[in-house]
């Protein structure tokens, strides 16, 4: 058997209905020696198939969407939320915006297509194209909506006659309908016929339907252009000459046939084989034409042995367990299997009004019990995919799906999550003696403080810190850069600028080639950050372990001793501001079961990569901030007491405006807690009056490069905010006062409104 560190990087590109079948396939048997990342540029993929049906609305726009993220975690897999730009081949990587290549084994794509003609005139400007089809499916409804302000009839016009166009004119027919309104709608093509290469039957009966609900096909029309409120075509029935023909139009929705996407951009010398139209050929086996490590599917990709297929779902669907069977008989060196697509298949267009039609061997029917065997078909394919229901919980039928379904409890987080435990970590300071004199230090082992600091020349102080987090996702280049923005955290709580660091990185034991790509990744992750700032990075240490560890040491210059933000300070009557919400333990922890979402994910991602330099240049420039810290391992209520310290005051925390990440109170309530919850609660529970339950929850929650804590006189909260604002800070808020301390040890009361 191979050993987990001979792994083999696949990386799928895009989340089109091949690969959510591949990542449900190696959810449920994993394949060996395989190490899968799924690089998105959006979380959530929109099954076409059901969107005239939510047009209809028969369906909520969450019934159409499959969220890639958790169905990617089930399959172990990484996930790399960044749009890729284009591939190279020959050199076995994948270019990928803002971040360095990404080497792969192998690599499958399936982006899926846009329609053709947007960059005629005005087509972008004034036409609701069907793709990209999430920005379709968020538009739609307000478009359709404004129709009814109109104080006319509405004139509907649809762009192509193909399946997609077909569908949308009735299904939108009926929603207009259905809001009482009475379109003059009008199906467009610069065919011969609507469904032009489908059976006479199906022709025949689509016709019968729109003469029925009065919808007008026109055919043999080339659009020119698109105005705001018509468009302008020619006569393509005859070769002679013709004057154009306008066609009023409040709404065009633009269906036209299938284009291809701008991945891969094809800049390199190295290019994967085109047809005349741009689609990437494939062979049988899926591989791309002259590389085997190449794969593609769905409608980005064209057979080479079958260019007759036509862009339909059912033939990316009938792709994937092939796709699925190759890569991983590819990498295990077995023989691939050819797909054969089949000429004929069971075509099902919904007509709206809860009726469908459906054709196949040259027989069409229409009716309810054809839109019943569509709709059955729809959900359950899409019930094999949607591991989380619209209110963010798994559902019943996929929730042992995946290594993480039976033992989420034994899973240890990464980040600051696996920081030791407060109580440990007191006692064995406490258990040792008292530091020898050192005039040069000025916050030291005996201090407390968030960093050391040394007296430098000048007046000043030199700053250091270290700090190290475990890897929290399978991707080195992310966790690089929230390593340091964690370790240079504690820089900018002090208000000092860092000027140099030294990276310490744990690898697993891997090839000699893997190792080299994961440090590279992990060291351009770092870099990113420390780059802008203007801190070197100097060099460093690696060790091997058994997972990824990614710190640094860090130094910088910092004011003079009596000028330091510290943790002491804070004088009661202070306001206690948060410059960054809470949450990024729940959501990482549930991020490794599966159960985050990925909107929760990209938020809680973005929450770690943003640096505290602009806010600790702010509050160290107001006079009026008594003290700072950052909130990391221990949590808000861990960090919040440290600014309590000396023993004179309490905090009153308002639990009402307390910023929480999106969906992080939501996992909360469905029993989610970091592996570190618990110890934080034991050792800050006992100084925390008035906090039930789901207090407890945020309180205690690891942050992983959090945001800062301040102390700030009262009277100048709102120019603080202000200047949050005018940088382009996320929100401020105000969450708390400190109060005189009422006991002998400096307490946290949870209240409703501070004041």
């Amino acid at each position: 058997m191979k050993q987990a560190t001979d792994r083999k990087r696949v990386v799928l590109v895009g989340g089109g209905h091949a690969h959510v079948q591949v990542l449900r396939r190696w959810a449920m048997d994993p394949p060996e020696g395989i190490r899968p990342i799924v690089v998105l540029d959006r979380a959530v993929a929109v099954y076409s198939g059901m969107v005239p049906g939510f047009v209809a609305g028969d369906y909520h726009a969450a019934e159409l969407e499959i969220d890639v993220v958790p169905l990617a975690r089930r399959a172990g897999a990484g996930v790399v939320l960044s749009p890729a730009l284009d591939l190279d081949p020959v050199r076995h990587e994948l270019q990928v915006e803002g971040r360095p290549p990404i080497h792969f084994d192998l690599v499958s794509i399936d982006v899926g297509s846009t329609v053709r003609g947007l960059d005629l005139p005005g087509v972008r400007d004034h036409a609701l194209a069907t793709r990209p089809i999430g920005r379709f499916v968020r538009e739609v409804e307000q478009r359709a909506a404004d129709l009814a302000g109109l104080g006319h009839r509405p004139r509907v016009l649809l762009v192509g006659a193909g399946a997609a166009g077909v569908e949308l004119a009735f299904t939108l027919d009926t929603r207009l309908r259905g809001a009482d309104l009475d379109p003059a709608l009008v199906l467009l093509t610069s065919d011969d016929a609507p469904l032009e290469g489908a059976a006479r039957a199906a022709r025949a009966a689509i016709e019968r339907e729109a003469r029925g609900r009065g919808i007008e096909i026109r055919t043999n029309l080339r659009v020119l252009r698109v105005d705001a409120n018509a468009i302008v075509c020619e006569d393509t029935s005859t070769h002679a000459p013709s004057e154009p023909v306008t066609i009023p139009a409040d709404l065009v929705v633009w269906a036209t046939g299938a284009a291809p996407v701008d991945f891969p951009a094809q800049e390199g010398i190295s290019r994967l084989a085109t047809d005349d139209r741009g689609f990437l050929l494939v062979r049988d086996t899926l591989q791309a034409e002259g590389h085997d490590d190449v794969f593609a599917a769905g409608d980005c990709a064209r057979l080479s042995n079958h260019p007759w297929v036509p862009r339909a779902g059912v033939y990316a669907v009938r792709q994937g367990p092939f796709l699925e069977h190759n890569l991983r008989a590819r990498i295990e060196g077995r023989p691939l299997r050819a797909y054969r697509p089949q000429r004929d298949f069971l075509s099902l267009l919904n007509l709206g009004g809860g009726r469908a039609l459906g054709a196949k061997w040259g027989v069409a029917l229409r009716g309810e019990g054809v839109f019943r065997l569509k709709d059955w078909i729809d959900r359950r394919f899409m019930d094999r995919f949607q591991i989380l229901d619209e209110h963010g919980r798994v559902r019943a039928s996929n929730a042992t799906l995946g290594a993480m379904g039976g033992d989420e409890e034994e899973m240890a987080c990464g980040g600051c999550a696996a920081k030791l435990g407060a109580d440990p970590l007191s006692a064995a300071l406490a258990a040792l003696p008292k530091p020898p004199a050192d005039e040069s230090v000025v916050l030291g082992l005996d201090a407390r403080d968030d960093v050391a600091a040394t007296r430098s020349e000048g007046g000043g102080t030199t700053l250091h810190n270290v700090d190290v987090i475990r890897s929290f996702c399978d991707d080195p280049w992310l966790v690089g850069r929230v390593a340091a923005v964690n370790a240079l955290s504690d820089l900018h709580a002090k208000g000092g600028r860092p000027r140099h660091a030294q990276a310490i990185i744990g690898l697993p034991e891997l090839p000699a080639s893997a190792a080299r790509e994961e440090l590279f990744q992990t060291l351009s992750g770092i870099r990113s950050i420390l780059d802008p700032l203007g801190v070197s990075l100097l060099g460093g240490h690696t060790t091997i372990g058994d997972e990824l560890t990614v710190g640094l040491a860090v130094s910088g210059d910092g004011p003079a001793p009596d000028a330091l933000l510290r943790q002491a300070g804070a004088q009661a009557g202070d306001r206690l501001l948060l410059t960054q919400p809470i949450g990024t333990g729940v959501v990482l922890a549930a991020d490794m079961q599966g159960r985050a979402s990925g909107a929760q994910v990209a938020a809680a991602h973005a929450a770690m990569q943003h640096s505290n330099d602009v806010a600790g240049r702010i509050a160290r420039s107001s006079e009026a901030t008594h003290a700072a810290t950052d909130v990391t391992g221990f949590g808000l209520a861990g960090h919040l007491l440290s600014l309590l310290d000396e023993g004179r005051l309490d905090v009153r925390l308002d639990r009402r405006v307390v910023p929480l990440l999106p969906g992080a109170r939501a996992l909360w309530d469905s029993g989610l807690r970091s592996t570190a919850h618990p110890a934080n609660r034991e050792a800050f529970a006992p100084r925390i009056r008035g906090a039930g339950e789901a207090d407890e929850a945020w309180l205690f929650d690891p942050q992983t490069a959090g945001g800062l804590l301040l102390a700030v006189a009262e009277d100048t909260v709102g120019s603080l905010i202000e200047a949050f604002e005018s940088a382009g800070e996320p929100r401020i808020v105000a969450i708390g006062r400190f109060v005189p301390a009422s006991g002998s040890r400096p307490a946290i009361e949870v209240v409703d409104g501070a004041d």
